[in-house]
């Protein structure tokens, strides 16, 4: 795995893509199990003389960067949460809060009044 990653992703001029363009996509659009790391598979495609590039990535790389993007993100959201109620419940000296108060204390005041008997 780490030698996927070290490898440098293919680089092209915009004349050698253009010429290449449908091997290039029948290539990519092949691959049925996305690779180890987002760059793996990727084909650079550069203006000569110009900073930066354009990338072609395999789809099933592209869904699968998605996918772990949104997986980490509700990671995030839940181990902030956790902090949160942590350091709520370490504040709160035993006494309960309402669900209102929580929405509220947490920025989500405009979901009170969905609470059942808002």
């Amino acid at each position: 795995m780490a030698a996927a990653r070290d490898r440098k992703p293919v680089a092209l001029g915009t004349s050698e893509a253009r010429r290449s363009l449908p091997q290039l996509v029948k290539k990519a659009s092949s691959r049925r199990k996305p690779s180890p790391a987002l760059d793996s598979n990727v084909v650079r495609i550069a203006i000569r003389g110009q900073a930066g590039s354009a990338s072609l990535v395999p789809t099933v790389d592209l869904v699968a960067a998605k996918e772990r993007i949104e997986e980490l993100e509700e990671e995030l959201e839940n181990a902030g949460l956790a902090l949160f109620l942590q350091e709520r419940l370490a504040k709160s000296e035993g006494k309960r809060l309402s669900a209102g108060d929580f929405l509220a204390e947490i920025g989500m005041g405009e979901f009170v009044e969905q609470l059942p008997g808002g």
